[in-house]
């Protein structure tokens, strides 16, 4: 029982604001979005948008890194009304079964490579500022 330590209490603060700023640029892209004459994601919108403020340091890294760790660690939640939506529609669903897994497989195909090439050419980035190899 008790309250809870001072330094916890300060990291929950230090990670809500971080939520809010992360929030606010989704918030933003949002907006953007319904400016353009075509329908784009604002999800894909905000992390470029993210991107770029990262890249240019108008946002630095240890601002967002405590927000951006509590979602990565509680993405599983964050998937499950779009897993109950997809058991709500299975009768809809039912004969379109192999498609679905053979798009789903390419996908991940697709998505483990792209991130395995952006892994490999952000550390030989890092290695070539660093002045290694």
């Amino acid at each position: 029982g008790g309250l809870p330590a001072c330094n916890d209490w300060r990291r929950d603060m230090k990670t809500l604001r971080q939520l809010s700023l992360l929030f606010a640029i989704y918030l933003g892209a949002v907006w953007i979005c319904s400016l353009l004459p075509f329908s784009f994601p604002a999800s894909v919108l905000g992390m470029a948008l993210l991107l770029l403020l990262l890249f240019t340091g108008v946002v630095k890294p240890r601002q967002v890194e405590l927000g951006a760790d509590l979602l990565l660690e509680n993405m599983m939640f964050l998937f499950l009304p779009a897993g109950v939506s997809i058991l709500e529609y299975y009768p809809l669903l039912r004969g379109k079964v192999l498609a679905l897994v053979l798009i789903a497989l390419i996908t991940l195909a697709v998505t483990l490579a792209a991130s395995a090439l952006t892994a490999g050419a952000v550390a030989a980035l890092l290695r070539r500022r660093r002045g290694g190899a």
